[in-house]
C-alpha cells in the first residue's frame, strides 16, 4: 500500500488550485478517489464545470465562499463565511477519520487560517489524524509554519511575471 504524504501549496503566485487538480487527476487515473473543498473561493472558475462531470471520482465542494467584489463584510456575512467554513472543515474531519478518499484537497485553507475563521491548532491536529494512505493538499496564500512542519512537501508559488489577459 502506498505511503500518503501532506503536500502544502502557498504563495501569492497563481496555478496553486490548478497544481492541486493536477494531482488530483494523476490519483484519479490511478483509479483512486478525490475530494476537494475549496474554502473563500472568489472565482468562478470553468474547470470546476469540468470537475462536476467526473463525480462520484472527483467531488468538488466549496464552503465559505465570498461574495465577489466586496471588500468589508457586513458582521452577519462574516458569521455566514465562518459557520459555513465550520462546517466544511467538519467534512473534512470525517473524509480524514473514516479514509473515505484517497485523496484530500483543502483548497484555501491557509488562508481560512490565517484570517482566523479556522485555528491552526484544530488543522493540525485533523491532519495528524490522516490514515496512512490518504494524500492531503493546503493551498493557500499565506506560509504557515505549524502546518508546514506536519508537511512533508512544502512548495512556495509565486509569480515571476504577469500578463494580463485582454
Amino acid at each position: 500500500m502506498k505511503k500518503g504524504h501532506i503536500y502544502t501549496y502557498y504563495g501569492c503566485g497563481k496555478g496553486k488550485t490548478t497544481l492541486a487538480i493536477g494531482q488530483g487527476m494523476r490519483v484519479l487515473g490511478n483509479e483512486n478517489t478525490v475530494v476537494m473543498l475549496q474554502f473563500l473561493n472568489q472565482n468562478e472558475s470553468k474547470e470546476f464545470l469540468i470537475l462536476n462531470k467526473l463525480e462520484p471520482d472527483f467531488r468538488v465542494f466549496e464552503y465559505g465562499t465570498l461574495p465577489e467584489g466586496v471588500s468589508k463584510l457586513t458582521e452577519e456575512q462574516e458569521a455566514d463565511v465562518t459557520n459555513d467554513i465550520k462546517m466544511g472543515f467538519g467534512f473534512a474531519n470525517k473524509i480524514i477519520e473514516t479514509g473515505e478518499s484517497d485523496m484530500l484537497i483543502l483548497d484555501g485553507i491557509l488562508d481560512a487560517v490565517s484570517k482566523g475563521y479556522l485555528c491552526e491548532d484544530t488543522l493540525c491536529e485533523t491532519l495528524s489524524k490522516k490514515e496512512s494512505y490518504m494524500d492531503i493538499i493546503l493551498t493557500g496564500n499565506d506560509y504557515n509554519e505549524k502546518i508546514a512542519e506536519l508537511s512533508d512537501f512544502v512548495y512556495s508559488i509565486k509569480t515571476e511575471k504577469f500578463t494580463e489577459a485582454e
